[in-house]
């Protein structure tokens, strides 16, 4: 079935249902050109090693995904007839459907990937965003803490000027002094979050008061 698969161009995924796509490309008797999309920037170095063209880590940034076009544009010699247009058009179709599972934190020349369902909280603070996880690791991202907001699912909550939870944490609320609330969640030492004064009425529409 793959040994006559035959195709300019391929994105391709390295972590696929029944093998990797490096197991695949094995199977196909003419090879074309790859540009691998991964969530798992350990396979860099691998990927190369297999002569692709480019190397995108998930979630794709749009100025990563037009480089990698850029590169197919001025390969040197005789280069497959690809429609571009249309291959971006499919791309972005493909992207637009995909869920995102992750916020990407930039480190060094890596990306680093934390899972939303790892999330405990978000606290900014000196110009950085903290990300606490469960497994008791905390990541500093150079974003604000809106940006980092908008890149998070709905169940993620702004419950102080400072600070986002992830309601899935959530272990208890306590009232508090000051039309505020104690939030216990559940991560490494329990963390308590005391809620801002203006974020009330969100708690109350939470917990359905």
């Amino acid at each position: 079935m793959y040994r006559n698969f035959k195709s300019d161009i391929i994105f391709l995924d390295i972590q696929l249902p029944d093998f990797n796509g490096f197991e695949l490309l094995s199977k196909i008797k003419i090879q074309p050109i790859v540009v691998f999309t991964t969530a798992y920037d350990q396979f860099a170095l691998e990927a190369f090693k297999e002569n692709s063209l480019d190397y995108l880590v998930k979630p794709i940034e749009q100025n990563r995904f037009d480089l990698a076009i850029e590169k197919i544009k001025n390969l040197n010699g005789p280069s497959p007839k690809i429609d571009i247009e249309a291959l971006i058009a499919i791309f972005e179709r493909q992207k637009g459907s995909r869920t995102v599972t992750a916020l990407p934190i930039k480190s060094g020349q890596k990306i680093l990937l934390v899972r939303f369902s790892e999330i405990v909280y978000c606290k900014s603070e000196e110009g950085y965003v903290s990300i606490f996880t469960k497994s008791g690791k905390e990541y500093l991202s150079e974003l604000k803490l809106h940006q980092v907001e908008n890149k998070l699912p709905d169940n993620f909550l702004r419950v102080q000027r400072s600070i986002i939870i992830n309601t899935d944490m959530i272990l208890e609320i306590y009232r508090y002094f000051n039309n505020r609330y104690i939030i216990s969640l559940n991560g490494p030492g329990n963390p308590k979050i005391t809620t801002g004064t203006s974020y009330a009425h969100i708690i109350r529409k939470y917990i359905n008061l």
